[in-house]
């Protein structure tokens, strides 16, 4: 066998790997965000919830029934401190992001503002969730 012919192999082999690579990064990097995008939406916890304590606890349909309506309500009250939390978490990223921004000279700041995040990082529209009661989550002015 030729060393032409050899180095011809050996890049189509590195080639072959690093499309498989690749390929296989790609497709586990759908399924893990798939998995953890159901994990965190709040009708998913409900049905899982209920479906793993079905399988495990078997209650009676009557049993069922007042069950659900238990974890109906805890399920709102989560999704209710969910949005209380992002939306203070939120409060307290722009409330840094103004306090670093008044050190800063002109230049600074121009440069501060590429790395700022930008309102439709912060909010509950990014996690696909319905706004609090409250107001908050909003940048401030």
């Amino acid at each position: 066998m030729n060393l032409h012919r050899s180095w011809k192999i050996g890049s189509a082999l590195v080639a072959l790997v690093a499309i498989s690579v690749s390929t296989g990064a790609l497709l586990g990097h759908r399924v893990a965000r798939k998995q953890l995008e159901a994990r965190n939406n709040p009708e998913t916890w409900n049905k899982r919830v209920t479906r793993e304590f079905t399988r495990i606890v078997k209650p009676t349909a009557e049993q069922g029934n007042r069950i659900q309506t238990h974890l109906d309500k805890a399920v709102l009250a989560l999704q209710e401190i969910r949005r209380d939390t992002i939306s203070r978490s939120t409060n307290v990223i722009w409330h840094l992001a103004v306090e670093v921004d008044r050190e800063l000279t002109p230049e600074q700041q121009k440069a501060f503002r590429t790395m700022k995040p930008k309102p439709s990082e912060l909010g509950l529209e990014v996690l696909h969730l319905p706004p609090a009661k409250r107001e908050g989550g909003t940048p401030p002015k």
